[in-house]
């Protein structure tokens, strides 16, 4: 990939990312939650490893889990819980943006797939794990 190349393409998550985080930030619903994580690990299979982005994905995918779980439980997200939730979205973006000039793409080429498809899995297996654990809380 050329410099080029990979700034358009941070260019276009960037966008994606925004999108998704406004339809969490409005819906609330799980599997935009989803498609961020994914979007999220894809993002990162792109770019050498940063630890001030991988800060700020795990910021961003915690505000938006936190705004996804107040809206499972049938309450109406906080006015803190949207502002967090869109200063880490901007967050992100502003520094995946400028890391790209600074850190420069993966060396190697990885299955770009392969990050995907393990987001789901950990998605599914996060999920069922999870269920239990709260019926056996709720019974005791």
């Amino acid at each position: 990939m050329t410099d080029n190349t990979i700034a358009q393409t941070i260019g276009e998550r960037v966008g994606a990312v925004r999108v998704v985080v406004n339809l969490i930030a409005q819906t609330g619903r799980g599997d935009h939650l989803h498609d961020l994580r994914v979007l999220l690990i894809n993002t990162m299979s792109l770019l050498k490893r940063d630890p001030g982005i991988e800060a700020a994905v795990d910021d961003l995918y915690a505000a938006a889990a936190v705004l996804v779980q107040d809206a499972s439980s049938g309450s109406a997200p906080s006015a803190r819980s949207l502002r967090l939730l869109l200063s880490a979205s901007d967050r992100f973006c502003s520094r995946l943006t400028s890391a790209v000039d600074r850190i420069g793409p993966e060396p190697e080429v990885r299955l770009k797939g392969l990050e995907a498809a393990y987001a789901v899995q950990l998605e599914r297996y996060s999920v069922s794990l999870s269920e239990p654990v709260i019926h056996m809380r709720l019974a005791v």
